[in-house]
């Protein structure tokens, strides 16, 4: 009997850990920029400059940078600049990526007490470039991290 318990609460654990990470994605038109978000996540602003969706665990702005001139090797600048401008505390180091369409760069911190993510983003095609800002609720980190891998741009 006390297996069957724990096979079922086991079964319930893995069924809300799987249904608190669904993402679904969300489109900024004014770019065909589509990344994933958690589901019933609101659009708050939908501008040429800024995209900022928010719920009650995550606050995300995407902005529109002006990309004349930046090169891949700007991006780590570019994202110290915004964070410290931002007030962003406790910055990690800036990490590289890449994803399939885009240069990347990130760093972890602290944002008026909430952590965050911060990244600069820079197409591999057309040059286009973001910041990317995630506010998260403590316990949420996977999920940011999945939101800012999820980026693509339509063709």
């Amino acid at each position: 009997m006390k297996r069957i318990l724990f096979f079922a609460f086991l079964c319930l654990c893995v069924c809300l850990s799987a249904g608190a990470q669904a993402l679904s994605p969300v489109t900024w038109t004014a770019y065909g920029l589509t990344f994933k978000v958690p589901k019933g996540i609101v659009v708050e602003e939908d501008t040429e400059e800024t995209f900022l969706l928010n719920d009650s665990k995550f606050y995300i702005t995407v902005q529109a940078l002006d990309s004349d001139g930046i090169t891949k090797g700007d991006l780590e600048g570019m994202l110290k600049d915004y964070a410290d401008d931002d007030g962003v505390e406790k910055q990690t180091a800036v990490k590289a990526f890449d994803l399939e369409q885009f240069y990347g760069v990130s760093m972890d911190g602290q944002c008026e007490g909430e952590p965050c993510c911060y990244a600069c983003l820079m197409t591999k095609a057309a040059g286009s470039a973001f910041h990317v800002s995630i506010i998260y609720s403590a316990g949420k980190k996977a999920e940011a991290e999945a939101i800012l891998k999820s980026f693509v741009m339509e063709e």
